[in-house]
């Protein structure tokens, strides 16, 4: 009898530059390490039954990666994705998982938006903060928020301001950890949260620092993907747990 799990993952560290392209044949070792009883396609070239909702761009760190695995006999969750978790490089963590019943929606369906964070150097905090706060500000006001895409088969303009639900902008006094190469301290670092649609056209945070930087605001030090699922007043609400992500984490921000 088959089993299907939904897991939320980390990628971290050194493997947020393992490309999507890879990331089944990383996942495929790690299973067969812990020797668990993945499930294969059928047909000429089989493969584990391993699906992954969302690609996420090379080098971003994130807390809420999601996949969905298919078993051919059932596991013991807590003993068998602990070792399929220890048997991942490091950077990639399982850190939720929910045993699938029949008849459930797709697992696309219930990531509808992302909850980001882009993080700023300590120089210059509290000015590029308050700059960053009235550019949020002007940009919910806005009806459109074009930018343009730079691809290699050509230039691209897209709307970013569908895909935007809920921003904030606020200091922190320490780094976060996928930051950790940078430098730390008691320097107060610029944080922009974002809440951006999944549905629809794809807005991606570097679509984001385009419309609010007019080009005097330079890239972020860091972008994490914190979290997916339904967006909610002054959040996200994740989609495994079902508890909510604010906006603006209570204990680090210094300024909401």
């Amino acid at each position: 009898m088959s089993q299907r799990f939904r897991i939320r993952w980390t990628k971290e560290g050194r493997t947020r530059f393992v490309s999507a392209r890879d990331l089944t044949s990383v996942w495929e070792r790690a299973l067969r390490r812990a020797d668990l009883p993945i499930a294969y396609s059928e047909g000429f070239t089989p493969h584990a039954k391993v699906s992954f909702p969302d690609a996420l761009p090379v080098g971003v760190s994130s807390t809420g990666e999601y996949a969905e695995l298919t078993f051919a006999a059932p596991i013991l969750p807590v003993r068998d994705l602990g070792a399929l978790s220890t048997s991942l490089p490091a950077g990639m963590d399982i850190t939720t998982y929910l045993e699938v019943p029949d008849g459930a929606p797709k697992l696309a369906r219930m990531l509808r938006a992302t909850l980001w964070e882009l993080v700023w150097p300590a120089s210059d905090a509290a000015e590029l903060t308050e700059l960053l706060r009235r550019r949020c500000e002007e940009l919910r006001r806005a009806d459109q928020a074009e930018v343009i895409r730079h691809r290699p088969d050509g230039d691209r303009t897209i709307d970013v301001r569908p895909a935007v639900l809920e921003l904030a902008t606020f200091t922190r006094t320490t780094a976060p950890a996928q930051t950790r190469a940078e430098p730390t301290g008691s320097d107060a670092h610029t944080v922009l949260r974002a809440v951006l649609r999944n549905d629809g056209p794809t807005v991606r945070p570097t679509d984001l620092h385009a419309a609010l930087s007019r080009e005097d605001v330079a890239p972020p030090i860091a972008t994490v993907r914190i979290a997916q699922g339904e967006a909610v007043p002054d959040g996200l609400r994740e989609a495994l747990s079902g508890e909510v992500e604010r906006l603006v984490p209570d204990v680090d921000a210094e300024a909401a």
